[in-house]
């Protein structure tokens, strides 16, 4: 694209190819920074056909919370004639982010300090409580779906009983243990979640989190779930952080806040527990054999 700024009514200043782009390279076909005449930064993203729906619902929930007051959302630019998806004269499908500079976290030392789970938390709470507000404003789009946990443990299941039958024997004993959870958690309530809230797609500056990205698993899940996936990243790096550090300072902040109260308490472990099975299954389909080892061994750690 000789213009490519100019869908979305920006002046095309140069190519950055100096600046790493974070998140996941996986969530499109290729991405790469570019910067205005202006001086300000973008993410340029093209997109698979398949991917533009479920990215336009993206671009008007995320415009949603920010307008409710959700300060650190990586919200797509609208534009010009229109919605959040380009569609050029090829066909080809494209969006645009504001690339948001961040540092690299220190880990696992950074799981043995309080503040950075004090700012997971708070993103939590911050997204609840703007959740709510653009719900009762009507700019929550319900095309975001809704997501069932154990379908998906059981499709996850099938599949390691078809690819990997070892591992479906490990991971099957686990999943065994947590069926009073997985049998309950239909009966959960439903809140907006990221989807995939963990400390790599959080982009940090001076331990602060400045924007969170990758809300393609955005949607309405079970009122643990983000909470249980995020601890669980944490835990994996070190699981003590649960006693000291991160970990425990998220969990204080979390009860403070109101959004793990008595009666779903209880079920925070076997719910992080079940957060680890599509993490196996990502490591299994990397074939990342030391990671998936390492997935099970937590899993296992986390259901005894």
């Amino acid at each position: 694209m000789n213009a490519p700024l100019a869908p979305w009514n920006l002046a095309f200043g140069r190519e950055r190819p100096d600046l790493p782009i974070p998140g996941s390279p996986e969530r499109c076909i290729a991405r790469r920074v570019v910067q205005d005449a202006d001086g300000g930064l973008w993410v340029l993203e093209r997109l698979a056909p398949g991917q533009a729906a479920r990215r336009e619902a993206l671009g008007r929930l995320l415009d949603g919370l920010v307008a409710a007051g959700f300060g650190r959302a990586c919200a797509y630019r609208p534009c010009g004639a229109g919605g959040y998806v380009h569609r050029d004269e090829a066909g080809d499908m494209w969006q645009l982010a504001p690339f948001v500079p961040g540092e690299a976290l220190d880990a696992p030392g950074y799981t043995e300090r309080g503040l950075p789970g004090e700012e997971l938390a708070d993103v939590l709470l911050e997204l609840r409580a703007a959740a709510e507000r653009a719900a009762e404003a009507g700019s929550l789009p319900a095309a975001v779906g809704e997501f069932a946990l154990a379908p998906y443990v059981e499709r996850i299941l099938a599949d390691l009983r078809s690819h990997a039958p070892g591992i479906f024997t490990r991971a099957s004993d686990a999943a065994r243990r947590l069926k009073p959870f997985l049998d309950m958690e239909p009966s959960l309530p439903r809140v907006l979640c990221h989807g995939d809230l963990h400390p790599l797609n959080a982009l940090w500056r001076g331990g602060r989190i400045r924007a969170v990205i990758d809300w393609e698993f955005a949607g309405f899940k079970h009122a643990l779930y983000d909470m249980a996936n995020t601890l669980g990243c944490l835990g994996i790096e070190n699981p003590a952080t649960f006693q000291r550090g991160a970990g425990a300072a998220m969990l204080r902040r979390l009860q403070d806040g109101g959004l793990l109260p008595p009666h779903l308490a209880p079920l925070l472990r076997p719910a992080i527990a079940a957060s680890r099975i599509g993490w196996l299954a990502e490591w299994i389909r990397k074939n990342d054999a030391e990671m998936a080892e390492m997935e099970l061994a937590y899993l296992e750690l986390l259901t005894r």
